[in-house]
């Protein structure tokens, strides 16, 4: 049983399969904390009937206000050691916590990628998404000078230091993706990646659905990690946050 580090599970519309997602969940982690983004369903309920501690945002704010909201609830009332983001779709694997966990643990790492590609690819991600992905790793592998192959999983792991600068105004409220990744390496931070499984979302869509969002989703990446890769103060920047806490 995890006991040192807090999951977060982002939700939005996903009463039909959080209560099978928790359900799994809680046989791993002891707290669980599910931030209700807004959704227009029972999905807040859901997660409260299967034992979750529920925060619930009045509008659907995006993924990354979310994953915000959870980071800085966890900083000012939990003494976790270690924060990990779990989907609430049940994609991710409950068993492969342990492993993003371990490099925390051994002081290795500041910040553990859940990647579906370090090994094999068995992941059942649509091809574009894994061209895109593919495409993501190339550049953020470039820009931080070390491999990344999963720069766009949401199965990670942190520390508190680490969530502090997510709990900043520096953490997007909607896609933090790969340039998440050359913020926190221009910062000093260490990243590493371990194997993980992905398995088929319980529902169908995404939040990269349509054409429009996928449109905004590279746009808004590539313009925000070209701004990262460009800054030559996030290390004072990083010194500043972790004054305030």
């Amino acid at each position: 049983m995890i006991e040192d580090a807090l999951v977060i599970v982002p939700a939005f519309n996903e009463a039909a399969v959080i209560g099978d997602t928790l359900a799994e969940l809680k046989k791993i982690a002891g707290k669980v904390l599910v931030i209700d983004d807004g959704s227009k369903d029972d999905t807040g309920d859901q997660a409260k009937n299967s034992g979750a501690e529920v925060l619930r945002h009045s509008a659907n704010l995006g993924y990354g206000a979310a994953l915000k909201t959870g980071f800085s609830y966890g900083l000012r009332y939990s003494k976790m050691s270690y924060f990990l983001a779990f989907d609430a779709d049940g994609q991710h694997d409950p068993a492969f916590l342990e492993s993003l966990l371990a490099p925390l643990r051994k002081g290795q790492a500041d910040y553990v990628i859940g990647s579906r590609f370090l090994e094999q690819d068995t992941s059942a991600a649509p091809v574009s998404r894994k061209v895109g992905s593919k495409i993501f790793s190339l550049a953020t592998s470039a820009l931080i000078k070390e491999k990344i192959t999963d720069p766009t999983s949401g199965m990670i792991a942190l520390t508190r230091g680490v969530a502090r600068v997510f709990a900043s105004k520096f953490f997007p409220l909607d896609f933090p993706d790969a340039d998440v990744l050359i913020m926190l390496s221009r910062m000093g931070f260490q990243i590493k990646e371990v194997p993980v499984r992905m398995r088929p979302a319980k529902r169908p869509g995404s939040m990269h659905s349509g054409l429009l969002k996928p449109a905004y989703y590279l746009a808004k990446i590539s313009l925000s990690m070209v701004h990262f890769a460009l800054r030559r103060d996030l290390k004072e920047k990083r010194r500043e946050i972790e004054s305030v806490y």
